[in-house]
């Protein structure tokens, strides 16, 4: 049967409680309508194994008289036993054979990912892509239709964010580009991907009641358009988030979710709420655009069949949410189906895949006088924890067996003369970092490695995001940025630092020289509201905009080769609001070894008239070249997608006039630059009758052009010394009435262009 006829068999009480979660994790059957169980699970860096147990075997341990807390210890120590009681390691053997058989007969040895963070920093779409493919066979493996948080592509705004290393980048366009290869790699895999947390979930502290007062500018410009991008690629599902966004919750928020997310963009999929993010009425919440409330058991139907009673939610719009229910369940349920490809391919495929976006996404952040690569890596003394810390806790957590510890990689290495200190730093969801300062026993270790003359000091940065380095950045000789990495973080730092793999990975986010410096700094909140006064000045935006300079840019990492940028053109030298920017340029690798490099090409507008930052990044490619191979390369953009929101006109609008483009390997590290002009901008924005006073007012020819028209038409020209006196930002239009009658003030406006 379609979705639609098995929704005309429905009655409202079974369509209302089709909205409801059933499990903590999973939704309402009704057999003998066709509509199965969809297992949920947070799946962004691999399987949540307390959250599978939970869902699945609960009962069975509390039915053989385990108590919760032997429950607990057995699957966070599943592949731990010397820490089990001899009653819990039976336990963790009834278990292994259950999760066996619910698999189909395969071992239960999941794998862990890594996070947006490091996947962002490898700015490669296919390595993504393929990270997205391995979940997706990760969630066949264990009967999960909807892999939650695949991805999470919240704007990396505030770095002591808790969640921060979950997010893909500071720019949306990063985050949105990659993202949504995310997006396909999961589908691709007959498993639904789910895209979080809609919207504007920047921070941990208070989220579940914060009220977020976001620009409407901000919102278009940088928070919104990344979610755009994966909902265009068809995600199945959308996650709406925690807070409020100007006085609405994100859960009973029409304009964010039929207005934005359903009309605007088209999207056709499912959206849930975050779990337990629906903390009003259900009834208004469907009626506000959510398709299904989480978590379960969530038992009221009541509520929502009162709103659609009373007229509040609208039979149209009820139907419309029990169909996209119906129409995931039909779509995604592959648990009747066999696994797609050997055991061991998958376990190859995994493996692979991570460890591809760990030798693509480590950054090499300093390499003094070419320290590395090393050519005996016995010269390595290994400071810190033998264990990296492979993932963030909360729903990002990941159990399993197939991650080597740093001494199995690198081995004892305790005589050498180059000191690694590996510092591993928590972040968990639900609390934010304190600060970015790391704690005082490292600080201690390495000053002393420092103050050591015989040793060369090294620091690994086992980190969710930024952290202070100031006090220590000219007294070491190397920075390698590794993140969360995943079960092959070892095997890929370990390969980096021996020169078996070039480094290329990238920073999506500033590294500030002090947190102080960042461009939210003054606005975290201390209870129930949170004011972005940074407004679209986020990241490395904020930084040039108010001239600080930066730790490391945006962009930025270091290679074992070098790279040159030359011949660029553009082709053509003007264009229209339609066109499409070609940029072409030759790449060479200068240097003696191979690798890759990501070139980043920004543009900005010197002389607006609205607030702008000085550049922003509008395309960016990663290229593999051989020593002294190079190569021609053209990376375009569309004129449609370099104008600003108008808060005035609430759209987007394109100024004319001269923009500027540059190309580089940091947005502070640009090797050729060029320009091109807009003819004919957004007519709002020409300059004409619908310029302010100020615009035109210091341009003696247009003004007095104006004068002459108002004179002419016998209107008042004191009107018009008033407004530049007192009110300058007036448009010309709203003082005149008449003002469609200034020809000669346009066609002088039209001259002063062409020149």
């Amino acid at each position: 049967m379609t979705a639609t006829e098995i929704l005309n068999k429905l009655n409202d009480q079974q369509k209302a409680s089709l909205l409801c979660g059933a499990g903590f994790f999973s939704t309402r059957e009704i057999a003998e309508e066709g509509i199965r169980r969809l297992q949920f699970l947070d799946g962004g860096t691999g399987m949540n194994f307390e959250q599978l147990f939970g869902d699945i075997f609960i009962g069975y341990a509390i039915e053989n008289n385990y108590t919760r807390e032997q429950f607990d210890h057995v699957i966070h120590n599943f592949y731990k036993l010397d820490n089990l009681t001899a009653e819990e390691k039976t336990l963790r053997e009834e278990l292994f054979k259950k999760l066996t058989e619910y698999t189909g007969g395969f071992e239960p040895h999941p794998g862990c990912y890594p996070p947006g963070i490091l996947l962002g920093s490898t700015w490669n779409p296919q390595v993504v892509y393929e990270n997205g493919e391995a979940l997706g066979l990760e969630a066949r493996m264990y009967k999960v239709s909807c892999l939650l948080g695949t991805p999470n592509v919240n704007l990396l705004r505030e770095p002591r964010n808790g969640r921060f290393f979950e997010g893909y980048s500071e720019d949306p366009l990063v985050g949105g580009m990659l993202g949504r290869q995310m997006v396909k790699g999961v589908e691709s895999q007959g498993v639904a991907a789910d895209v979080k947390h809609f919207a504007a979930n920047n921070l941990e502290i208070n989220r579940s009641g914060i009220d977020q007062r976001i620009s409407q500018r901000a919102l278009e410009e940088m928070y919104l358009p990344a979610f755009e991008k994966c909902v265009k690629v068809g995600a199945a599902t959308v996650m709406a988030a925690y807070p409020k966004i100007n006085g609405a919750h994100c859960t009973e928020n029409p304009w964010l979710l039929r207005d934005v997310l359903k009309e605007r963009w088209g999207f056709e999929g499912l959206c849930m709420t975050d779990w337990g993010a629906c903390v009003g009425d259900s009834g208004d919440s469907v009626a506000s655009g959510i398709d299904l409330l989480m978590p379960g058991p969530w038992k009221k139907e009541d509520e929502i069949l009162a709103a659609l009673e009373d007229g509040r939610l609208t039979r149209e719009d009820f139907d419309d949410a029990c169909l996209r229910f119906i129409e995931l369940g039909l779509k995604y349920n592959k648990n009747d189906e066999a696994f797609p490809i050997p055991y061991d391919e998958y376990i190859e495929k995994g493996r692979q895949a991570c460890y591809d976006a760990c030798a693509e996404g480590i950054v090499m952040l300093k390499n003094r006088d070419n320290l590395f690569p090393l050519d005996d890596m016995d010269r390595i003394c290994l400071y810190g924890s033998d264990e990296l810390r492979i993932y963030g806790s909360g729903s990002a957590q990941v159990i399993t067996d197939r991650a080597p510890s740093l001494k199995e990689v690198f081995g004892q290495n305790k005589g050498g003369d180059v000191a690694v200190v590996v510092i591993s730093l928590p972040s968990a969801e639900g609390t934010d970092r304190r600060d970015l300062k790391l704690p005082d026993e490292y600080r201690r270790v390495i000053r002393g490695l420092i103050d050591d003359d015989q040793y060369k000091v090294c620091l690994v940065l086992n980190v969710p995001g930024p952290v202070e380095l100031t006090e220590f950045i000219d007294d070491i000789d190397a920075v390698f940025l590794i993140y969360y990495p995943g079960m092959e973080g070892a095997h890929a730092l370990y390969d980096i630092m021996s020169g078996r793999v070039n480094p290329s990975g990238k920073l999506t986010v500033t590294f500030p020289k002090r947190y102080e410096d960042t461009p939210a700094f003054l606005d975290y909140p201390d209870g129930f509201t949170c004011v972005y006064g940074e407004g679209i000045y986020v990241g490395y935006r904020g930084y040039e905009k108010r001239k600080l300079e930066p730790l490391f840019p945006f962009g930025f990492g270091l290679s074992y080769t070098s790279f040159e940028i030359e011949d660029m053109s553009t082709d053509k030298s003007e264009y229209a609001l339609g066109d499409t920017v070609k940029v072409s340029f030759r790449l060479k690798n200068t240097g003696d070894r191979d690798g890759a490099q990501v070139v980043q090409l920004y543009v900005g507008d010197p002389v607006a008239m609205q607030s702008k930052p000085v550049k922003e990044l509008r395309a960016f490619g990663k290229y593999e070249l051989k020593a002294g191979e190079s190569r021609e390369i053209t990376l375009e953009f569309k004129i449609r997608d370099i104008g600003s929101y108008s808060d005035d006109y609430g759209k987007f609008l394109i100024e004319d006039g001269i923009y500027e483009i540059s190309l580089g390997f940091s947005s502070d590290d640009l090797r050729k630059t060029s320009s091109f002009r807009i003819r004919k901008g957004s007519e709002e924005l020409m300059l004409g009758i619908n310029s302010r006073v100020i615009d035109i007012m210091y341009i003696p020819k247009l003004r007095d052009a104006l004068v002459e028209d108002i004179r002419h038409t016998g209107a008042d020209v004191q009107s018009l010394i008033d407004n530049e006196r007192y009110t300058p930002n007036v448009r010309i239009n709203v003082i005149y009435e008449n003002a469609g009658e200034f020809n000669n003030f346009v066609k002088e406006c039209n001259n002063y262009l062409k020149e």
